[in-house]
């Protein structure tokens, strides 16, 4: 980037004139120095708002130094009134935590994702790949906290949050979760058939509560609410404070379920006339 310094020792009127030049860029977006320039002369003026605009500009044309620029970003934000709620630190912290696990540098990454983590609790994203990162440096209690709280945001329809919990269960020698992570990822994925029978399998096991609400939301996205409700109750039955379990038997109650119907395999995709 372009030394601030020498910006910082011109008067108002001089970096004014070499703001007025530099914003020429607008026709030339692919112009990452140029840009650059700006982007540090909105530094030098205090400006930082224009400032993370050109930097986040910078990273868009996809040929910057991502990190460094993402770190200018942390760099200039984190000092900010509003840092504690800034949704572009968040977005950068997160961006820095997955070039660093991009990069096999799980450790890297979770500072970075705690601090996404702090700015937004309920990003799923950051949750998921924070709970990668702890399955990747062996702390599987830790993954498993995070991993679950993104599989609440978003329980069916995105199977990755399960791989890498039946890979940290495997981990820690706990087979009949891991088998249930399987067979829900199987259901996040659109492929209930391959799912039932695997939870049904260990529906007994020290996967119990868990099996149960997996086979809740399976007959739930089918639209089978009642027998949805059954399963919810042996759930909440075994463990009644069970959050999972009473959001999903208030779902099955009186009036249509929230979660979307599973794609039949081969069936043609639907519309409206």
């Amino acid at each position: 980037m372009f030394r601030v310094t020498s910006l910082a020792k011109m008067d108002d009127r001089q970096l004014n004139r070499w703001i007025k030049r530099a914003l020429l860029v607008r026709d030339k977006p692919d112009d990452i120095a140029s840009r650059g320039q700006l982007a540090d002369t909105y530094v030098a003026k205090g400006r930082f708002d224009e400032a993370l605009v050109q930097y986040n500009a910078i990273l868009e044309t996809g040929k910057a130094d991502a990190a460094k620029d993402y770190q200018a970003v942390v760099d200039i934000a984190k000092g900010g009134e509003m840092a504690n709620v800034d949704p572009m630190l968040e977005a950068s912290y997160y961006s820095l935590g997955s070039i660093a696990m991009k990069q096999a540098k799980a450790a890297d990454a979770i500072p970075f994702l705690e601090k996404a983590l702090a700015i937004k609790r309920s990003d799923a994203d950051a949750l998921y790949l924070i709970g990668t990162a702890y399955v990747a440096t062996g702390e599987t209690d830790k993954a498993e906290t995070a991993l679950r709280a993104a599989v609440a945001f978003v329980p069916i329809g995105w199977s990755e949050p399960y791989m890498a919990l039946a890979e940290g269960f495997t981990k820690a020698g706990k087979t009949a979760m891991a088998e249930w992570a399987g067979a829900m990822a199987d259901l996040a994925a659109g492929k209930p058939a391959l799912a039932e029978p695997r939870l049904v399998a260990i529906v007994d096991s020290d996967a119990s509560v868990d099996v149960a609400i997996g086979l809740g939301l399976l007959y739930e996205a089918k639209g089978d609410t009642a027998t949805a409700a059954g399963w919810y109750g042996k759930a909440l039955a075994k463990s009644p404070d069970n959050a999972a379990a009473r959001l999903g038997m208030g779902r099955v109650g009186p009036g249509p379920s929230a979660l979307p119907a599973l794609p039949v395999p081969g069936a043609p995709a639907g519309g409206t006339n």
